[in-house]
């Protein structure tokens, strides 16, 4: 008998069946979308053949499965913060932003069982890349859990980590990011970390950085990851350079800008403050994949915004933002341009933002001026928050982990009872499998999937209907007349 073969699944959704009996919905068992990945078992049944998909094996209609690999983008849910997950065709994993509590961690442990699959213990573990768009906790923290996860942080293997070149240092206001020159009116950072020896002499100075959270996270990586390489993005990047070939995919690096002065790297402040010369400069992306761009960028803001339309003007580059996907800026803050965000005019825009927060993101404005400014008929706009289904959602977990330190201190104490013992291990292993196992598959993601050509955007329902379908779909293709995207009527 042959051994498993890897197929995906068709377009737009399919199902995997009980039996070969029948396609009814009676029979139906598990439901997919476009790309999820399917291994055949090797048994065929007249128009039927023997899967495995999702945790769930049964049968899928031949007509249902498709050769080529997709590019998989999955906007995390990580409540007040950022993260996604991409997986371009060629099966490389990058990470860009980590939100900041264990959101990420959750979500590679669901998706990949614990990399206790072959697909992921072939591979090693490996990721690709991380691209931490700015130094901001809610989009850097999240790597903590991951890298310090007893068996995550012993598996992962990291490849290349991207930064935008600012690390905190001892220092008031400004100066806590780096040495300052004004210039024409403009102040300048005169000292960004650009190359791995950048990071290694900055590293190296402990003194300087001692008790800054994002240095010593990047030591800790660098420390675990002794191979990995180091670089600052910007404008004169040439992407993310370590990354397989796939033909028509590109990454293609837009901001921050750096600005040099007798061949010395500068970045401009922006704003006279500490936060919004970090958001301003973030990392901003554009993947180019066929005929549809993503566009990624961190935390930007009206002053950072208004500088890269008019460095772009002055290069001649025309529609240097324009993309069929953003993700918007800033958790749906009021902070934007509206010519910027004319220049993007997005088919779909996707917001990440969280509860128990005091800036009550989304913005009415931005979600507003979000549909106004997109192209189509029926713009879409996802929002992680919105998206979230409520099962499970543990809105502490530093909370429930100090328990889970006190229970482990006393379990190591030898003057307790049997009684006491037995009821704080019971109690202990009652937390660790809730905070381990809180479902990530309904806790918010935004998953995008494209050939390049069409485009679905999807997220999972919070109930099955009648039909049996677990995901809210929507297609969007190019019209035949106009070539224009459409979203397809459900």
């Amino acid at each position: 008998m042959p051994g498993p073969t890897v197929r995906f699944c068709g377009y737009p959704s399919a199902f995997i069946y009980d039996t070969t009996a029948s396609a009814d919905k009676k029979n139906r068992k598990k439901h997919l979308f476009w790309g999820d990945t399917i291994v055949l078992n090797g048994i065929t049944e007249g128009d039927f053949v023997s899967v495995s998909s999702r945790g769930e094996t049964g049968w899928m209609k031949k007509s249902d499965l498709q050769p080529d690999a997709l590019l998989d983008i999955i906007f995390l849910d990580v409540g007040q913060g950022d993260s996604c997950l991409i997986v371009t065709p060629a099966d490389d994993k990058i990470i860009v932003d980590a939100g900041k509590e264990d959101n990420l961690l959750r979500y590679m442990r669901w998706r990949y069982n614990n990399y206790d699959t072959p697909e992921m213990r072939a591979m090693g573990g490996r990721i690709k890349a991380i691209v931490i768009s700015h130094p901001d906790d809610d989009h850097y923290l999240g790597l903590k859990p991951l890298f310090e996860d007893e068996t995550f942080g012993s598996i992962i293997h990291v490849e290349s980590v991207y930064h935008n070149g600012i690390f905190a240092r001892k220092g008031e206001g400004l100066a806590s990011l780096g040495s300052l020159q004004k210039v024409g009116g403009v102040n300048y950072i005169t000292d960004p970390i650009v190359s791995q020896a950048d990071l290694d002499n900055f590293l190296g100075n402990t003194q300087a950085w001692e008790k800054k959270e994002y240095p010593a996270l990047i030591k800790m990586i660098k420390d675990k990851n002794g191979e990995a390489k180091f670089q600052m993005l910007n404008q004169k990047s040439a992407g993310l350079t370590n990354l397989t070939p796939v033909p028509e995919l590109s990454f293609k690096v837009l901001g921050p800008i750096i600005e040099e002065q007798g061949g010395r790297a500068r970045l401009r402040t922006f704003g006279g403050d500490v936060g919004p010369t970090k958001n301003g400069n973030s990392i901003i992306l554009l993947l180019q994949y066929r005929n549809i761009r993503i566009l990624l960028g961190g935390d930007l803001n009206i002053p950072s915004e208004r500088f890269l339309l008019e460095h772009y003007a002055r290069k001649n580059v025309a529609d240097a933002f324009r993309a069929e996907v953003l993700k918007a800026y800033h958790h749906g803050s009021g902070d934007f341009s509206e010519e910027f965000v004319q220049s993007i005019s997005p088919y779909v825009s996707v917001i990440s933002s969280g509860d128990n927060e005091s800036y009550s993101h989304p913005r009415a404005d931005t979600l507003g001026f979000l549909g106004k400014a997109s192209r189509g008929k029926r713009p879409l706009l996802f929002s992680t928050e919105l998206a979230r289904s409520a099962l499970e959602v543990i809105k502490n977990p530093f909370v429930l982990k100090k328990e889970l330190k006190d229970l482990k201190d006393k379990l190591s104490r030898t003057d307790i009872t049997e009684t006491e013992r037995l009821k704080a291990q019971t109690r202990l292993d009652e937390l660790e499998n809730k905070l381990i196992n809180r479902s990530i598959a309904v806790y918010g993601a935004i998953n995008l999937r494209t050939d390049g050509n069409k485009l679905l955007m999807c997220q999972k329902k919070e109930a099955k209907n009648p039909q049996k379908e677990e995901w809210d779909i929507y297609q969007i293709e190019p019209d035949a007349r106009t070539n224009e995207l459409v979203l397809v009527p459900s």
